[in-house]
């Protein structure tokens, strides 16, 4: 496992040389546009770094279960900070995070141009092709392949597998641009494939901003209506699982998340009638990882300095009839043991905007699922 210094200056000679020449600004993201002109793809190559694109055994909880399993991780990286242009030590500590966690679908927010850039000449605006050519570097696919990306608004989905059905909004749109996608799983693996509705919500303003996030939530539900009723303009195969993740910014009422669970439409009018979300006319279930697996914590934005307490913010809900769940948590390598850290390749403060863990953002989410039925303590 790369270091420190030597892992910055591998990225950022990587970085140098692999994405598009766009401006040395080191500023960020939001994007834009109503149906995507499809996924971002890059056969971009670089000096393999030390983790391959098979999942690894660290002897840590942060293992699969199985090497079978399906790993999606939700995470809001703060603006870029990615990226070394934007931030070598946030650059440094997520190389090190993805590494670990090894995933196969990747939800990230706040990938675009820097709220506080809008309006200024020559900004830069991060894209779902950065991500790739990152994921390229740091998490190499083997030989002729890449990463598949897509994005709407600040919203990237970054995947081993192929993407289909690419949007970056619902019709009705909701009140703001999502990264929508289908997962082409390999069909030795999994009998469906996986759709993806990454989003990141009205931040803030307590119930004052609520109406912004519940016509969100009454969007994704009259869209998923529609996708899983034949004729319209979305047809999923029966059976599709489904996943809507990312920061849906929880900091009023629980109701757009209730929507999302239940199918209860606020809007009706606009947005059509209470549809339950899962295939088996059931509603859809909201994971609820713990800390590390074992908790007790569940929240996942955290920052010490400021007069907010920490919140669950961060979410993965999901469809149940189709997928069952092998192993799920919130990564905090605050509370790792030492042990725990070396075995997996990270340090304390990884998943911390500083290096002495009073400011934390977002946290990584991390699932790993497998067809329902199948029991969650399966192992090698």
């Amino acid at each position: 496992m790369l270091k420190g210094q030597d892992l910055a200056f591998r990225l950022s000679t990587l970085l140098w040389f692999a994405l598009p020449l766009c401006g040395c600004e080191s500023r960020q993201p939001a994007g834009s546009g109503a149906l995507s002109t499809g996924p971002a793809t890059s056969t971009t190559e670089g000096t393999p770094p030390s983790r391959t694109w098979s999942p690894g055994v660290t002897g840590t909880f942060i293992d699969r279960a199985s090497h079978d399993d399906l790993r999606l991780v939700s995470y809001n990286i703060l603006w870029n900070s990615i990226f070394p242009e934007v931030s070598v030590a946030g650059a440094v500590k997520f190389a090190r995070v993805v590494q670990a966690l090894n995933p196969d679908v990747l939800a990230l927010q706040e990938i675009g141009l820097h709220p506080e850039d809008r309006g200024k000449p020559n900004a830069r605006r991060w894209t779902d092709r950065d991500v790739v050519a990152l994921m390229n570097s740091l998490l190499p696919p083997p030989e002729g392949a890449t990463w598949h990306a897509c994005q709407g608004g600040d919203n990237v989905i970054v995947s081993k597998y192929p993407l289909k059905l690419v949007a970056t909004d619902t019709n009705p749109p909701g009140e703001r641009q999502q990264a929508i996608a289908l997962v082409d799983l390999p069909n030795e693996r999994f009998a469906f494939d996986l759709y993806v509705l990454n989003n990141h919500y009205k931040c803030c303003g307590n119930e004052a901003n609520d109406p912004q996030r519940q016509q969100q939530s009454d969007a994704i539900v009259g869209w998923l209506r529609d996708a899983r009723t034949p004729g319209g303009q979305i047809d999923l195969p029966p059976g599709t699982a489904i996943a809507i993740v990312g920061d849906l910014n929880i900091v009023g009422t629980f109701k757009p998340v209730e929507t999302l669970l239940t199918g209860d439409i606020s809007d009706e009018n606009r947005y059509g009638p209470d549809f339950p979300p899962d295939w088996d006319g059931t509603g859809l279930v909201d994971a609820r990882p713990l800390h590390n697996i074992d908790g007790p914590d569940q929240w996942t934005w955290r920052d010490d300095n400021d007069r907010w307490p920490p919140g669950r913010l961060d979410f993965i809900i999901y469809s149940d009839s189709v997928l069952s769940v092998a192993k799920q948590f919130v990564l905090n390598t605050t509370t790792m043991r030492p042990e725990e850290l070396k075995a997996a390749g990270l340090e304390r403060f990884d998943v911390t905007i500083d290096d002495v863990g009073r400011q934390y953002d977002h946290l990584p989410l991390v699932i790993d699922f497998r067809p329902a039925g199948l029991p969650s303590d399966k192992t090698e």
